[in-house]
């Protein structure tokens, strides 16, 4: 019998003057002394940067400072000089640090902001309370205090200054992500990791052209990590990407300590690459489907709306993190992008149902309730005790179903009413997927799971029913093992129900003999069905994309 399978993927129209991150690039001034300072203004101008920064810690440094602000170009208000750095050591003499950090930051013109680097004999004690007195020193003036993470001091990455401005907890205090000192700190895989996680707290980012593999520590010289835009082995656009995702709206700085090339030369060079960088990523990501979607684990149809819904749980693989980096994607019946992140600020959705004009995602420890028609969260309901939400179906009536993988719980949220625990029983073998039916809650199992980090199971799942009124748990057929199972549909007499690892479609009876529909795909997620044109959609996770699959054609 023939079927019809349908890929799709979109070409999306955006605004020509869109780049998603602020394009204004700003250049360390290293190995730039035989240049007259007006003469480096004139040329960062003519170049096309926005501006500068520079270390000020000496009088010296800042009679630089000095200069530079009075130069045509940064008097004008052209050319600005968002931040500079200071390094405090605390193996010098601390209160003539503290006087000279000080000096600093009285010298800084409005909206200049101060770096600081931490080394020497630091502790964690001393460097709180450092970075406190700085925070609030610098509140005097409106002013704000940047950490500057740094390969081989106290503190090294972003992900290590991340605690200290927790724990200072000044609004006045930030992070900055530099590439190098992140590939430095073995994190040039993992940078949209570190990038959500630090987003809360970034203010600057600096860049540099770097190689994918670094110098071991006592032979470095810094060419491995700093090099012009154009230049290292490691694809530089991919740090754009990065913050082109998490929407940093701070500034980004070109490092460039220990280039030997002449400055008019690499600087020409590296702002042409980045101009280029920002724009194609930024085009990717809102033309691209495999972009566009990051692990989505849901598709849902709203028959009202006449809308498609794929939740996205974001950063580029399976996370259960409260970090607020997922989504909901919304697409028009005929899946052509309405919205690429039509709702953002959710930590990794899964499963969603809609009852009239409401939209339910489940949510890492939350029921989300969504407005369809304003696309505002109207709240948060909180799932007691529960680890990690999976689905969420809807009955005719209005009453909210909600699964908890990992404890074995369904949660049900009645028309009008609170949540409670509709049943916990460890007979549902890890409940993934739900559909009601009638008076019945269908429900697809992962199976008993042995490794919660691999999601390995002793046996795979199957579908089994729970009787909305007696709450009596069944299996469909026999109950025999069949697939870790995420997502299940009913269309006429039979299941459709997703095999997660396999990545299959399977067709299931009432009496519970199975049949492959379609194979060969990868993470087959939560399914859709707009059951008038008897139409699924599948997400694919892994591959950022999903398919159209017609039933009645099978």
């Amino acid at each position: 019998m023939k079927t019809l399978l349908k890929l799709l993927f979109f070409i999306l129209s955006i605004s020509t003057n869109a780049q998603g991150i602020d394009k204004s690039l700003y250049a360390f001034d290293f190995k730039m002394e035989h240049i007259p300072i007006a003469e480096r203004a004139k040329l960062f101008a003519k170049l096309g940067y926005s501006g500068t920064t520079l270390r000020v810690q000496s009088d010296k440094q800042r009679d630089i400072l000095k200069s530079y602000l009075e130069t045509k170009e940064f008097s004008s208000g052209k050319l600005t000089i968002p931040v500079v750095f200071f390094g405090f050591n605390f193996s010098n003499n601390i209160e003539t640090q503290n006087i000279m950090w000080r000096r600093t930051l009285a010298a800084l013109p409005q909206g200049t902001a101060m770096w600081v680097i931490i080394n020497g004999n630091a502790t964690k004690e001393k460097t709180l309370l450092l970075l406190k007195t700085m925070a609030q020193e610098a509140q005097k003036v409106n002013k704000d205090i940047v950490i500057y993470p740094h390969d081989n001091c106290f503190i090294e990455s972003a992900e290590e200054a991340i605690p200290y401005i927790e724990e200072v907890n000044e609004p006045n205090l930030f992070l900055t992500l530099h590439l190098c000192h992140e590939m430095r700190a073995g994190n040039g895989n993992r940078l949209l990791e570190v990038a959500i996680k630090a987003a809360p707290y970034l203010k600057f980012a600096s860049i540099s052209g770097t190689n994918v593999t670094m110098f071991a520590n006592d032979k470095a010289n810094w060419s491995d990590a700093i090099k012009p835009l154009d230049q290292g082995d490691y694809d530089v656009s991919k740090f754009v990407s990065v913050l082109q995702k998490i929407k940093f709206k701070g500034k980004t700085m070109l490092h460039t300590f220990g280039i030997e090339d002449e400055p008019k030369e690499h600087l020409s060079r590296s702002i042409t690459k980045w101009n280029t960088m920002v724009d194609s990523t930024y085009k990717i990501q809102n033309n691209d489907l495999n972009h566009i979607l990051d692990n989505p684990e849901n598709a849902y149809w709203d028959s009202i709306s006449k809308s498609w819904f794929i939740s996205n749980l974001g950063g580029e693989k399976v996370t259960l993190e409260k970090d607020g980096y997922g989504w909901i994607t919304r697409l028009d019946e005929n899946g052509n992008i309405i919205s690429n992140r039509w709702i953002e600020g959710l930590d990794a959705p899964t499963g969603m149902a809609s009852y009239k004009n409401l939209l339910y995602v489940g949510d890492r420890g939350v029921l989300v309730e969504i407005n369809i028609s304003t696309g505002e969260i109207i709240r948060k309901i909180n799932l007691p005790n529960s680890e990690f939400i999976n689905d969420v179906a809807a009955s005719r009536n209005g009453d909210i179903y909600i699964s908890d993988t990992f404890t074995n719980t369904i949660y049900k949220l009645p028309e009008g009413g609170n949540i409670e625990i509709f049943v916990k029983n460890d007979l549902l073998e890890y409940p993934n997927g739900l559909w009601v039916d009638k008076n019945e809650l269908i429900v697809a199992t992962w199976g008993p799971m042995t490794n919660r980090a691999t999601f390995e199971t002793s046996k795979k799942g199957t579908l089994k029913t729970i009787n909305l009124k007696t709450k009596k748990i069944s299996p469909i057929g026999k109950g025999l093992p069949i697939a870790n199972f995420d997502g299940v549909i009913k269309y006429g007499p039979y299941y459709y129900a997703t095999d997660w690892t396999g990545g299959r479609l399977l067709k299931i009876n009432k009496k519970g003999d199975v049949k492959e529909v379609i194979s060969g795909f990868s993470q087959f997620a939560d399914l859709g069905i707009n059951p008038e044109k008897g139409l699924i959609m599948i997400p694919e996770m892994s591959k950022n994309r999903f398919i159209f699959f017609n039933l009645k054609s099978f």
